[in-house]
């Protein structure tokens, strides 16, 4: 089962923006995670959740990269983080313009 949520802020742009809604696995097998996953995790400090890129492994240890470097709170502010600490790994998702394209044709509020 899919589980999703929804993008604020625009350190993954521009692969994601904010506003979009993205589908997400939840993980089991943690030896699946792989460079280049878009992951879903619990920050290492703050009660928050965030999304990134994992850009190395090492070991249990995950570093993880926003698209937007300049813009993004990741591994180069709080160092590794850890592979419990993954909640979901990112399978697709709905971009906030077609999501308001379908707004628009279904004639929904805005």
């Amino acid at each position: 089962m899919r589980k999703t949520a929804l993008v604020s802020g625009i350190s993954m742009e521009p692969i994601l923006e904010s506003g979009d809604i993205v589908f997400y696995k939840d993980v089991i097998d943690r030896s699946s995670i792989s460079i280049g996953d878009i992951v879903i995790f619990n920050h290492p400090t703050k009660n928050i959740k965030l999304i990134k890129k994992i850009s190395s492994i090492k070991g249990v240890g995950l570093e993880v990269s926003g698209e937007n470097t300049n813009f993004s709170d990741d591994s180069n502010d709080f160092g590794l983080i850890n592979k419990n600490s993954v909640v979901g790994i990112v399978t697709s998702r709905i971009s906030k313009k077609s999501i308001n394209n379908l707004k628009f044709i279904f004639n929904l509020k805005q």
